[in-house]
């Protein structure tokens, strides 16, 4: 164990001298500490209860941080300018993804039971924001697609968690078809309402006393990125009491305190980013380490094609239906199909459902495409982002 805690100590440190380098190359962190925990977990048997659960509150806080520090970027301006293509992916998109899943597992795995072909294709159907971060920090693609993709995928990961809860719920308790569609139509309003009330208040009420406390010099300026930190964590557990969403609170909270906050809150958001991107690098390293050897080992030639077709066609296709009507071009339309890289989410709530829903049959195989995807996905995406650009043809603003 102390072996390997100086082996990532030291990987996270190199990695971080030569960033700039490696990056330029199109090797993104993802692909590099996957890879760096597959060796470790090659060497060592490091899948147990208490890993698993470690790695679970892990991806929980990392994603929580990420997603708070990109909302913050998303002002008044941008919001209303991306509001109509995000609703688009995020209301149409996202339940057509699951669908089109659903469809490609009935193809696929014929033997599953229905609802566990569901709860897969809900578990593939979330984007990853910090797989995303490339193309984020990418000045030459327009503002405008690098904030649609932002905000999808700041709030599907949230929208997409009610499905996974709720599907998971029916293949362990075999309830009906019709009562269920009812349940899942309150959980997700629910949820998403509760969770969005809670970010909301919370990211402008914050918001508001940092305005206040700046002014009146209450606050010593070296620790109005700690607070910011405490913020997020606050609104986080509160939207979990109120049995709210709280992946969507946290991103609404940082829409909301990014607009209230007076001055500039650059400096807070790239504090949360830095603190993100260290947790991101142990939580794919974990995912590297943990999971990734037992997916390899029973990888089979079905799954290469499930995920392969879950990400050539199953999102490109349901994010095209989506923006159909909209300005967009078919260029524009596919390149939002694409940059949608499966991650920390996909990976966290495949956990999830083997840690707390016993009853789930397929609880193996579900890990094993859950962690193919994120793989392949960090591997294919991060490779794409560099040259998104030139084979998009990207080169106005919306």
């Amino acid at each position: 164990m102390e072996q390997s805690l100086i082996y990532i100590v030291f990987a996270m440190m190199a990695y971080c001298m030569v960033s700039a380098r490696i990056g330029a190359m199109g090797i993104t962190m993802p692909m590099v500490f996957l890879a760096l925990g597959v060796g470790v977990g090659f060497t060592e048997d490091a899948l147990t209860i208490e890993s698993v659960t470690t790695f679970h509150h892990l991806a929980e806080v990392t994603l929580g941080l990420v997603l708070f520090a990109d909302a913050t970027t998303l002002r008044r301006d941008a919001v209303m300018r991306i509001s109509s293509r995000a609703t688009r992916m995020l209301l149409l998109g996202l339940p057509l993804a699951i669908v089109f899943g659903f469809v490609l597992n009935l193809l696929l795995l014929p033997d599953w039971p229905i609802w566990e072909m569901l709860l897969l294709a809900a578990l593939l159907a979330p984007t990853d924001a910090a797989l995303g971060q490339s193309i984020q920090g990418d000045e030459r693609i327009p503002k405008l697609f690098r904030n649609t993709l932002n905000a999808e995928s700041g709030l599907n990961d949230g929208l997409a968690l009610p499905f996974v809860i709720f599907f998971a719920s029916i293949a362990v308790s075999h309830a009906d078809t019709q009562a269920g569609t009812g349940d899942l139509i309150a959980l997700v309003a629910r949820q998403i309402l509760l969770g969005g009330l809670v970010g909301l208040l919370g990211g402008v009420l914050i918001g508001k006393f940092r305005n206040f406390a700046s002014a009146g010099g209450l606050m010593e300026p070296s620790l109005e990125q700690v607070a910011t930190l405490f913020l997020v964590w606050l609104i986080y557990l509160g939207a979990e009491h109120v049995h709210g969403n709280s992946f969507v609170a946290v991103f609404v909270a940082g829409v909301a305190f990014g607009n209230t906050s007076k001055g500039e809150v650059s400096q807070t958001r790239h504090f949360l980013e830095g603190d993100g991107q260290f947790l991101a690098m142990l939580s794919f390293f974990f995912i590297g380490a943990l999971f990734l050897p037992m997916a390899l080992e029973h990888m089979t030639l079905t799954v290469l094609l499930l995920v392969g077709l879950s990400l050539l066609v199953v999102r490109p296709l349901a994010i095209w239906i989506s923006l159909l009507g909209t300005d967009t071009s078919p260029n524009e339309r596919l390149f939002y199909g694409w940059f949608g890289p499966r991650g920390l989410a996909t990976a966290l709530f495949a956990v999830f459902v083997v840690m707390d829903f016993d009853g789930v049959e397929r609880t193996k195989g579900i890990l094993v495409v859950a962690m193919t995807a994120v793989l392949i996905s960090a591997f294919v995406h991060g490779l794409t982002a560099k040259n998104a650009p030139g084979i998009f043809k990207l080169n106005k603003e919306g």
